[in-house]
């Protein structure tokens, strides 16, 4: 019996997308320990997220395939062609260049590094798997949804394979947000907002420098936001799970007495 191929990637990536992150992030709060409000929390609002992210994203590529949201990806795809200059372009061929696989997977080894290096391999691990798990998603979601780019003459670098979602879109999301996530918890003051801000600056860069360069539609910048930011609140959940189980070791580790020590005096 012939499977439909599609109907087989579709199931593989429902198993990407749901069933993995619950076999992971159960056993972290449980760790963490569940009973704990402060544990609850983020894992409660983590999975409402990426919920209503997913289900945006799926209403969203409805909107593609019933053709309900294609006039408004002409419209910008028009606009974007219309309204090109030099300058723009060079900033979008820089922008587009920092959102892509060689740029993020450079990102994410460097920021695993620096995890190791601070002794936290779990959180490295974790970092690495996420932006792995993000890359299967668009590899999956592409060949699943088989839609074709904006045509190429109006692309100003001319780009091959599938359209949706957005590679660029949904990856600098995942990375960009993990960074943050991993970088937040160890700021203080203003240093938390200018780095929240400065990853919110260059996702949007990024997305931008993808409409302008012709390389995607709208609907797929915003389609690899939503699949990449419900992706992402499962991941910084993860890590988050990974901080209070670290603080639970530490407060239940006894205290060890020098007991020469106190004999000397």
């Amino acid at each position: 019996m012939r499977i439909d191929h599609h109907l087989f990637l579709a199931g593989a990536l429902i198993l990407l997308v749901c069933v993995v992150p619950v076999a992971v992030l159960v056993p972290l709060a449980r760790r963490a320990g569940w009973s704990d409000p402060g544990v609850r929390r983020p894992v409660l609002i983590g999975a409402g997220v990426a919920l209503v992210l997913l289900v945006a994203q799926l209403l969203a590529v409805i909107g593609v395939e019933t053709g309900q949201l294609t006039d408004a990806d002409h419209s910008v795809l028009s606009w974007f062609v219309a309204s090109r200059d030099s300058w723009a372009t060079g900033v979008a061929i820089v922008a587009s260049a920092l959102g892509g696989t060689a740029a993020m997977t450079t990102l994410t080894v460097a920021a695993m590094l620096v995890l190791l290096y601070l002794r936290r391999w779990p959180a490295a691990l974790f970092v690495g798997a996420s932006a792995a798990g993000a890359a299967l998603l668009v590899r999956g979601f592409k060949a699943l949804y088989d839609r074709h780019r904006p045509p190429k003459s109006d692309q100003v670098i001319h780009y091959g394979g599938h359209s949706l979602p957005s590679g660029h879109a949904l990856g600098s999301i995942v990375v960009l947000g993990l960074l943050a996530a991993a970088l937040v918890p160890a700021l203080r003051g203003a240093a938390r907002l200018w780095v929240v801000l400065g990853a919110v600056a260059l996702i949007v860069l990024i997305g931008w420098s993808r409409l302008y360069l012709a390389a995607h539609w709208l609907t797929d910048v915003l389609t690899g936001w939503l699949l990449g930011g419900a992706w992402l609140a499962l991941a910084a959940t993860g890590l988050v799970l990974l901080a209070r189980s670290a603080d639970r070791r530490r407060e239940g580790t006894p205290m060890v007495i020098d007991m020469e020590s106190v004999d000397a005096r």
